[in-house]
């Protein structure tokens, strides 16, 4: 079994990453919500600097909050940073995020062309985005050296996110797994749980638990 954690992007995350390395977690995952915390990738960097094994990676990201352009940048400045390795992507609809801005979540039906632009870009393909092309142009010794393949998790508990994470070759992140889904076509199947580690004199009903 592998465990990983996750945290909301606010200024002790990278020293709490720091930490989820030294105690064996395999990704630590920082959540995309801009308008309730700091910048996703800006801490995902700062923990880069901290650590020199534990994957890292948004969890998840709302694809629509930024030009492909913008997220396949970012992409390759966090795999600069540790390299394609430990670099894992998750994104997901925006529950959370896009509700906290006055937005409902995104739909399912558009996921597959928002990904597929970011990974073109990562594989040094030119993309139609308003009307206009766009490919990474950086030479080589500005940025890694295209292709730029690292994985992609969505986070899903739907039929319809399901299928899309096997439409476009992703795995998921679920905190219901369904009896009847065919889990085994998918890349990778992550079980979200909580909770709260404990000492040993406190009581179980208390509000950490």
């Amino acid at each position: 079994m592998r465990i990983s954690v996750a945290f909301p992007p606010i200024p002790e995350t990278p020293t709490h990453i720091e930490l989820a390395e030294q105690l064996g977690y395999e990704t630590a995952w920082v959540y995309d919500t801009p308008a309730l915390q700091l910048d996703v990738w800006m801490i995902l960097a700062l923990a880069a600097k901290r650590t020199d094994r534990i994957k890292l990676g948004p969890g998840v990201l709302i694809p629509s909050l930024r030009h492909p352009m913008v997220t396949a940048s970012a992409i390759a400045t966090l795999v600069d940073l540790v390299g394609e390795e430990r670099v894992i992507i998750g994104a997901g609809t925006g529950f959370t995020g896009r509700r906290a801005m006055g937005q409902k979540p995104l739909k399912w039906a558009e996921f597959p062309e928002m990904i597929e632009q970011v990974r073109a870009l990562l594989r040094g393909e030119t993309i139609i985005v308003d009307g206009k092309s766009a490919a990474m142009l950086h030479w080589d010794s500005q940025a890694p050296g295209r292709p730029i393949e690292v994985p992609w998790i969505l986070g899903v508990n739907g039929p319809r996110g399901l299928n899309t994470a096997a439409e476009i070759g992703c795995g998921v992140f679920t905190s219901r797994p369904r009896p009847d889904a065919n889990y085994e076509k998918l890349d990778d199947v992550i079980l979200l749980t909580s909770g709260a580690v404990m000492s040993g004199d406190e009581k179980r009903l208390t509000l950490r638990a």
